[in-house]
């Protein structure tokens, strides 16, 4: 796939965690995040939730290796996601996840571009077979619309005086 116009990492992240929203609509925290960032279940993260914080903030956009392998872990996505220009999360997760794509891609690379064009030409006529269009698939899935509402702050503490202000209109009804 060649690569495209550069998406900015922070940009991919927040992509990615909108699909990570669960049912009732809350993106994981960044603790838990962290923790699934490890290679294996309650080891040791690749990285802390600030390191995630910084990553979804756009203050840092280059992570180590080890540390995008534990990205794609937590967010269940293609690590060749994270890398600049590599913007197509649906042909990266066939690619990686489905064996028999990597073997049709292999099987085609000394065929030049009218091997591809023959690939391509047979899966649409295999679409057409299952009743699927060919026309413009995303290059990421369509995402559900966010509920998550927003979070509101927390109070300001009150003065003294403001609180015995309020106190004595809850005593009084007001």
């Amino acid at each position: 796939m060649p690569p495209g116009p550069d998406i900015p990492l922070a940009s991919k992240l927040a992509l990615l965690l909108r699909r990570k929203a669960g049912r009732a609509g809350k993106s994981p925290s960044l603790r838990a995040l962290e923790a699934a960032t490890a290679a294996t279940p309650g080891g040791k993260p690749a990285m802390t939730h600030q390191v995630i914080a910084d990553l979804l903030n756009g203050e840092k956009n280059d992570p180590k290796t080890s540390q995008a392998l534990g990205l794609a872990r937590a967010f269940d996505a293609p690590v060749a996601f994270f890398l600049p220009g590599y913007n197509g999360l649906t042909s990266l997760e066939v690619y990686e996840g489905q064996a028999d794509a990597r073997e049709a891609l292999r099987l085609i690379h000394d065929l030049g571009e009218a091997g591809a064009a023959e690939l391509v030409e047979a899966a649409r006529a295999i679409r057409r077979r299952h009743g699927k269009t060919d026309t413009n698939i995303p290059e990421v899935p369509e995402l559900p619309p966010m509920v998550e509402p927003p979070r509101p702050g927390r109070r300001r503490r009150l003065s003294f005086t403001e609180a015995a202000d309020r106190a004595v209109s809850d005593l009084e009804g007001l």
